[in-house]
């Protein structure tokens, strides 16, 4: 994302191009995660660059701070990415439900049930135990009871800053 500090994406393609869809998961992800969430941004403007544009020193004389890397060439942009995540429930090879979260679309894709959120002043435990109790409310009875003792620890990595609201229960 085009905000100071901000993470980055690697979209590992083994040596093939990667789709317009995928670049777009890629960007979402980027804004959802950078200081943009923080802040209750609507959209942030995020870039892609290819691996060989990327070093960490600068041209001659310039320095590229501790964890950032210097970008040559075209930035491709995505502008006005909207800041959303989803965090959802799909069952694993072994049967057993577990928590997955990232773009909407990625997830929606995958998910039995999914919930998608955006920056907002919910904040912490209540907030983390909200997202539980909507992903649990979409889940047949028998799943809901199971699923009902976990840890609301299994959700928190999938939520920026742990910070936002719930926009659809889709």
């Amino acid at each position: 994302a085009d905000i100071v500090g901000s993470p980055f994406a690697v979209v590992k393609t083994e040596g093939k191009e990667p789709g317009e869809a995928t670049l777009k998961e890629a960007a979402e992800y980027a804004a959802a995660f950078s200081r943009a969430w923080r802040e209750s941004m609507g959209a942030a403007d995020v870039y892609w660059v290819k691996p060989e544009q990327l070093s960490k020193s600068g041209p001659s004389g310039e320095y590229v701070a501790h964890g950032a890397f210097a970008v040559t060439g075209k930035r491709n942009w995505y502008r006005g990415t909207p800041l959303r995540m989803a965090i959802g429930i799909v069952e694993s090879d072994d049967g057993e439900a577990e928590f997955i979260g990232g773009p909407v679309t990625a997830v929606k894709s995958r998910a039995k049930a999914f919930v998608v959120l955006s920056p907002g002043d919910l904040t912490g435990k209540d907030f983390l135990k909200t997202i539980l109790r909507s992903l649990l409310l979409k889940l047949p009875k028998e799943q809901r009871e199971k699923l009902g003792k976990t840890s609301i620890e299994s959700i928190r990595e999938f939520v920026p800053y742990t910070k936002g609201r719930i926009i659809t229960n889709a």
